[in-house]
Order: structure tokens, then C-alpha cells, then sequence
């Protein structure tokens, strides 16, 4: 089912953006690019219900990210949305492994602080 499919009636549509692969980096003014990370697309929403983490399949991720929900419910806005990839990283900051997609907690595969 597609995020499209969950979303209540009457509260608009609003797709992730998804990255694509490339041969070469986009070259010009104008242009953004992102390295592609093994994650889970991420929108992470923050609203008067409180934050939320919503896949790009309409998956509530919340409970899986707690981190990124205090960071989120950290900013100094009442009502906004963040889309990006959520990733692990080792401690100099690169990412590494695979995040787990089982319905249990993401377990990587590198040493990374407990919370």
C-alpha cells in the first residue's frame, strides 16, 4: 500500500523524494546532489499530533528512530516536514552495513553508541 493509499482524505499528498542513480555527478549551477546511503527513506513530520517517522511506503518508523524523533521534536518549529534517508554511521561519522528491514529494532552491523 502507498503512502498515497494511507493518507486520510483531505490532508493532501505529499511524496518522498526519491534519489536516482547517475554515471556522473550533476556539473552547474543549480544542481544538488546526494550520495546514495543503504537506508530507509525517512519524512519525518512534526505537527500538533506531535513528530512522526513515515517511510516512503507509508510505514510509521517512529518507535525505530527514537533518536531522530528527539532531534526532530528539538527544532524550533511547531509544524513542518523533513524528507531524507535515515542511515547508520560508525564513529567518523560514515555509514556502514545494512539497516536491518524485520519488524523488529534495526540492528547494524557497526559499533554504534547505546542510547
Amino acid at each position: 500500500m502507498s503512502l498515497r493509499e494511507r493518507t486520510r482524505p483531505g490532508l493532501g499528498i505529499i511524496e518522498p523524494c526519491l534519489p536516482s542513480p547517475a554515471k556522473a555527478r550533476p556539473s552547474g549551477p543549480g544542481w544538488l546532489h546526494e550520495i546514495k546511503h543503504d537506508g530507509f527513506r525517512i519524512m519525518a513530520r512534526r505537527d500538533k499530533a506531535g513528530a512522526r517517522l513515515i517511510t516512503r511506503n507509508g510505514n510509521d518508523f517512529t518507535n525505530r528512530f527514537p533518536i531522530i524523533v528527539a532531534a526532530v521534536t528539538a527544532l524550533p518549529a511547531r509544524s513542518f516536514l523533513i524528507d531524507g534517508e535515515a542511515i547508520v554511521t560508525n564513529g567518523d561519522g560514515l555509514a556502514c552495513s545494512t539497516l536491518s528491514a524485520t519488524s523488529d529494532m534495526a540492528m547494524p552491523r557497526c559499533s554504534v553508541p547505546s542510547i
